[in-house]
């Protein structure tokens, strides 16, 4: 039987969810968004198109959510990235995903990268994960 996104979104929450990572963010696991106007360190997953041959090729993104900081310097207040927590939670998320192999699927760290989300205050760290999954 062919595999959905949602499924690959669901094994890498639980991948997450059982690697504990929650215990490393102070925000919460979602699929697909976030709440509006969190301020806290959530980790989104969210996929592009899946492919529909036997051995299905899928595109996951893990974003990693981390407000940044307001500093005072001169007189003047700024928003700066936060990359110790950054740098902390890539840490604890990379190994959760990097060449994973389970009777349903396979999943890969392809790339990751950091981004700015200025009107959120915030930083995320994006995983960009291949799964290829086992129609049977």
């Amino acid at each position: 039987m062919k595999k959905t996104v949602g499924q690959g979104k669901q094994w890498i929450f639980e991948l997450l969810n059982q690697g504990n990572i929650k215990s490393t963010i102070n925000g919460l696991l979602y699929k697909d968004r976030r709440p509006a106007g969190s301020t806290k360190e959530d980790i989104v997953i969210n996929s592009l198109p899946m492919t529909n041959d036997f051995l299905q090729d899928g595109v996951f993104n893990v974003n990693c959510y981390v407000p940044m900081l307001s500093i005072k310097e001169n007189g003047i207040t700024q928003n700066v990235p936060n990359a110790p927590r950054e740098e902390a939670i890539t840490q604890a998320v990379y190994p959760l995903l990097e060449n994973i192999f389970r009777p349903q699927f396979n999943l890969t760290v392809v790339n990751h990268s950091t981004f700015e989300e200025v009107e959120e205050k915030a930083t995320y760290v994006n995983f960009r994960i291949n799964l290829k999954a086992y129609n049977n």
